[in-house]
């Protein structure tokens, strides 16, 4: 065994607590939030669902700690660290953002980046075949909680410089915005991991649902559907390629052969 039950236990204990502090910060977000018109508020109800599906992976994931399988405890002990860490600075950013506290919680989210980042690119979590227990184990704490920050920076560093009403800065926001397109190009190519490309098509939908209803930033609903429906392709198109290479031995470097 890899680790110490006192290990084990406190790990736990920190993964419930961060996650109770973590759902709670987005329920208070709900009941308080406001959300003025900027070029990258997306559609409130697809926002919600994304929260509700991640959490119900969340709860999956803290439950399997509790449940007795070393390959899985000792997989969750050695990456699943991040996890916590992201939901503390997550319900810190909600807190900051009902506040209005918007450069607070702009850094918040820089210090969730880096930390995902870090995880992302150390465990290697993306290795692990589609839809395997390890695959699901990585979008549930590294891709598709990456995808929320990359694109929850944009969205709160947009409130909190309040230049909605500026033609420079709607200009900046029809450009900016193929930052997403170029993320989830170089995840797919890079990494083929298209859950990440794939949960970044999803907020590129959200976004051009909202900008299409109120039609208030020019051609930004434009190139987000753009954006949503070519990612949305080349992820199904690298899923189907990486399905087609499950009959092969494929490298995983952390499971074994385990379940999460």
């Amino acid at each position: 065994m890899a680790y110490s039950q006192d290990l084990l236990n406190a790990y736990r204990a920190i993964s419930v607590i961060t996650l109770a502090l973590s759902l709670y910060g987005s329920i208070h977000y709900a009941h308080n939030r406001f959300e003025p018109e900027t070029p990258f508020t997306s559609y409130y109800i697809l926002l919600v669902l994304f929260w509700v599906l991640m959490y119900i992976r969340q709860f999956g994931l803290t439950i399997a700690t509790f449940i007795v399988n070393e390959t899985r405890l000792e997989t969750i002990i050695a990456v699943g660290w991040h996890f916590p860490v992201f939901n503390t600075l997550h319900y810190l950013w909600a807190e900051s953002f009902i506040n209005q506290y918007y450069i607070l919680a702009e850094l918040f989210l820089v210090f969730n980046l880096f930390n995902l980042i870090r995880m992302y690119s150390r465990h290697k979590t993306y290795t692990h075949a589609p839809l395997t227990d390890g695959y699901f184990l990585h979008f549930t704490i590294a891709s598709i909680p990456l995808s929320w920050v990359i694109y929850a920076l944009f969205w709160n560093g947009d409130v909190m410089f309040h230049l909605e009403d500026k033609l420079w800065a709607r200009i900046l926001a029809n450009v900016f915005i193929w930052v997403f397109f170029v993320y989830g190009l170089a995840v797919l190519y890079w990494f083929r991991d298209f859950s990440a490309a794939g949960s970044t098509a999803y907020f590129m939908l959200a976004v051009g649902i909202r900008q299409v209803d109120t039609k208030l930033f020019g051609l930004q609903w434009i190139f987000a559907f753009v954006i949503f429906g070519v990612l949305l392709c080349l992820s199904v198109f690298v899923l189907i390629r990486r399905w087609g290479e499950r009959s092969e031995p494929e490298r995983d470097p952390l499971l074994g052969g385990g379940g999460v």
